[in-house]
């Protein structure tokens, strides 16, 4: 008793103690919460990024549904969108998800591979000092994991008549006519890269089991080096980036897209699931960024000119 008196009494006694206590509360919670949103199914075997259909509980069907084949060989590949042009801002970001790569992959099972793609311009110097090797796809499943770059040309620095004739396009699938539209409406558009990179460049990612298509400006966990999503399931982030007002107008816009989904909002910019599936969300989502550009957006907006336009509005005398 003398000594629990003596403990209470210390100031710094008193908060480790506090911790003490409070700590196992805290992982208890943490535990709690991923499993909320986690259904962790079956461990099965994944062979070419297929796996064996099991009966799920309807009741489930917005979980994010995984699982941890962890003695199956799997593929994976993270996919982002680099812009050399940009690269003084964007560096740092890059090294910290490369460092994030490096150390999840310690955690990984010994038949696990997971790559870095990156798809970029130029294949700059620091890119080269990281040991990244250029236009090299995944060619078998034991290759040590890999930072990989492949030649992208941004949107708005194409030469559409002369796109066919450029020598590096070698894992690229181009439509000429979507990179005109793309061009032509969504070229002050700094993230149509991001998403188009999924549907031009599938010839550099269908090797993998699963892909992670993500922005520069993220971490990898030590978690991701354990689980990939069941069966075609792609899993994405919840972002906030929509209001009620906008959320009932994109109804309407899907309704008159013909599209059934409509109630399907704040999907975040990380997707991880399957290559077929994640192309098959880009081509969509291209589609609708194309659509909203040409039919639900002013010119002023178009242009992105509608702050300076507000700015300058507000700024203007009252006479």
């Amino acid at each position: 008793m003398r000594t629990l008196s003596l403990i209470t009494k210390n100031p710094i006694c008193r908060i480790l103690l506090i911790i003490i206590i409070i700590q196992p509360l805290i992982l208890i919670e943490i535990t709690v919460l991923r499993l909320l949103h986690t259904q962790i199914v079956s461990s099965i075997q994944v062979v070419h990024g297929k796996t064996e259909q099991i009966n799920i509980n309807n009741n489930n069907e917005y979980l994010a549904r995984v699982h941890q084949p962890l003695s199956s060989s799997i593929l994976r590949g993270i996919i982002i969108f680099y812009p050399h042009d940009q690269e003084i801002a964007f560096l740092p970001e890059l090294l910290w998800l490369y460092r994030s790569w490096i150390e999840m992959m310690k955690t990984e099972p010994s038949l696990w591979r997971t790559d870095l793609v990156i798809y970029t311009g130029i294949f700059t110097l620091n890119l080269q000092q990281l040991g990244c090797i250029y236009n090299r796809i995944r060619t078998n499943k034991s290759e040590s994991p890999q930072c990989r770059v492949f030649y992208y040309q941004r949107i708005h620095l194409r030469d559409i008549q002369n796109i066919n004739n450029t020598d590096n396009q070698l894992y690229q699938q181009i439509d000429i006519n979507r990179s005109i539209l793309l061009k032509t409406h969504l070229k002050t558009y700094e993230y149509v890269d991001s998403i188009n990179i999924v549907t031009e460049c599938y010839p550099s990612f269908a090797m993998y089991d699963y892909i992670v298509r993500t922005d520069i400006d993220v971490f990898l966990t030590p978690y991701f080096g354990h689980f990939v999503p069941y069966n075609d399931i792609l899993l994405v982030g919840r972002g906030g980036y929509s209001t009620n007002f906008n959320t009932g107008r994109f109804r309407r816009i899907a309704r008159d897209m013909n599209w059934l989904y409509g109630n399907i909002t704040n999907i975040g910019s990380t997707w991880y699931g399957s290559p077929r599936v994640a192309q098959r969300i880009a081509n969509f989502t291209l589609e609708a960024m194309l659509y909203l550009s040409i039919n639900e957006f002013t010119q002023p907006e178009r242009e992105r000119k509608l702050g300076i336009l507000v700015c300058c509005f507000f700024q203007s005398p009252v006479i």
